[in-house]
């Protein structure tokens, strides 16, 4: 999650809605060639949506869980529902997001939320109003007025020579207090990575393009499924839309044979359920690319792509959804974020609650009058996911009753703690840019190129019909057999839906490409 809009390039560029494509440039004989998408996410969907649209029956997608959404997921919580994953539209401006949904009167505004908060301090010191402006104004300034980093600059040295460069110029600010609150938010920004900003490549975080417009849009209480629900037409009567009958749950790919002398691929499920496929799009997360491209592709990939795998990086983030019997909070109030002492600090790590230090705030959440949501980063965010709800209940309770010490707190009734990085379908959260793509020299464009046959007959379809008396000339041409979609394909909205929905389309495209011309 990032509370501010990171210091990221305002590009425009031509949309892409989902119903444009090529299909008046080409027939499609019986349907078309087979294609198989793994994973239901928002790049999946999205891919084949484009594809059906255009006039592809042969689409099927495989799913590991018995659900779609990938990382989106809503789940009934409270008064009404929570998005355990992906939760805002981030941006309005060149976000396919926003643009599927501007007109249906989905979104609305989650900013005072995130921008209001107050700080307080390890001993229950709440910052007064005007230190926590300057602040807060202090990193809304360096985001504002970025400056290109080098390649080989940690995102962490970026943020704080600029951070300290403003704030050594406010007499107001006790510079203990600042240390403390830069720290915070090197947190909320090591949300965009997996344990620190010192692993971010400062350079890769400026490649990313910021949708202009409100950048903390919610789905009022509905959840990110609306959008889902949106992009796969679904009806009452008919919740998958269109990829109806064109999924199957619980099918996890084991195996992909992709360099066959039939240009074709071969998916290999755990279920011992085999598919053949003119085109196989890969959609899976970073993280299980991660832990499983050694085995998951036959022959194995190129080196190039092996390398790109190892080199971005892939965050774990985790949330912790408190309801309480009633509201104790006042209610224009909308949150805190945690600023621990050094002498405090230090004394939490050497106790059993370390883990508490990773929590960077608790904030109040739209539609959910009695909960509060913790977001937590850092390598802690795997231990907690190993913990049982109890003890996190009172790891958060400790935390609550220390910074809002003037507060009568009760027992929360409910507690949701996600697990993103525990569940073998997802490892983590969402990509960044490490450090190690700038020492590489590799990148999410190198993520995204399919993996390739080289083909000697054009004629891939009907080329047994008796009746053709006209046959195509023999070519040689490249054929994308195995692609690559996904957020993390994305060279600059890497860590959002709206980019996971544009890698789809993206990919949709590349078969269009492929058969405009037979």
């Amino acid at each position: 999650m990032c509370l501010l809009p990171l210091l990221r390039k305002r590009k425009r560029k031509k949309s892409s809605l989902p119903h444009d494509g090529h299909a008046s440039v080409f027939c499609i004989q019986d349907g078309g060639p087979k294609i198989i998408i793994i994973g239901a996410g928002a790049a999946g969907l999205a891919c084949a949506m484009k594809l059906l649209d255009n006039g592809f029956t042969h689409v099927h997608i495989l799913e590991a869980e018995n659900r779609i959404g990938g990382r989106i997921l809503t789940v009934p919580f409270g008064n009404n529902v929570i998005d355990l994953g992906a939760q805002f539209c981030h941006g309005e401006e060149d976000n396919i997001v926003y643009e599927m949904l501007s007109s249906l009167d989905l979104l609305e505004t989650s900013a005072a939320v995130y921008n209001k908060y107050d700080c307080i301090r390890s001993n229950g010191e709440v910052l007064s109003q005007d230190v926590t402006d300057v602040l807060k104004s202090a990193i809304a300034s360096v985001f504002d007025n970025p400056i290109d980093a080098g390649p080989h600059e940690p995102f962490s040295e970026y943020l704080r020579d600029r951070f300290f460069q403003i704030i050594d110029k406010k007499d107001m600010v006790n510079k203990r207090v600042a240390e403390e609150f830069f720290e915070n938010f090197k947190k909320v920004e090591s949300s965009e990575t997996t344990f620190g900003v010192e692993e971010a490549s400062a350079k890769g975080v400026c490649e990313y393009w910021v949708c202009p417009g409100d950048y903390m849009l919610n789905f009022r209480n509905r959840g990110y499924i609306t959008f889902l629900r949106v992009l796969i037409e679904s009806s009452e009567d008919n919740f998958l839309g269109k990829i109806e009958n064109r999924i199957k749950f619980n099918c996890t790919v084991e195996q992909i044979e992709w360099d066959q002398p039939n240009g074709k691929a071969t998916v290999r499920c755990n279920n011992e359920l085999s598919f053949e496929a003119d085109h196989v799009i890969v959609t899976a997360s970073l993280g299980v690319l991660k832990e499983r491209a050694d085995t998951l592709f036959v022959p194995p990939l190129p080196l190039q792509k092996k390398r790109t795998i190892v080199a971005l990086g892939y965050t774990s983030t985790c949330k912790i959804f408190l309801e309480f019997p009633q509201r104790f909070w006042p209610e224009d109030w909308t949150g805190f974020t945690t600023l621990w002492r050094k002498q405090d600090v230090e004394k939490l790590r050497r106790s059993k609650w370390a883990w508490l230090e990773e929590i960077f705030g608790f904030y109040c959440v739209n539609y959910q009058p009695r909960v509060l949501l913790g977001w937590i980063v850092g390598p802690y965010v795997l231990k907690i996911e190993s913990l049982t709800h109890e003890v996190v209940q009172t790891g958060c309770m400790k935390l609550l009753r220390r910074f809002l010490n003037s507060w009568l707190i009760p027992e929360p009734i409910t507690i949701c703690v996600t697990n993103w990085h525990s569940n073998p379908n997802f490892r983590g959260s969402y990509s960044f840019r490490s450090m190690l793509t700038e020492e590489l020299g590799v990148s999410a464009e190198h993520l995204a190129e399919p993996l390739a046959v080289v083909i000697d007959n054009r004629k891939e379809q009907n080329d047994s019909d008796s009746d053709s008396t006209e046959k195509k000339s023999a070519t040689t041409f490249i054929k994308p057999v195995v692609q690559f979609a996904g957020e993390a394909t994305s060279s600059h909205y890497f860590s959002t839906v709206h980019g996971a929905v544009e890698s789809g389309f993206r990919e949709a495209d590349r078969i269009f490409q492929y058969y405009s011309h037979e």
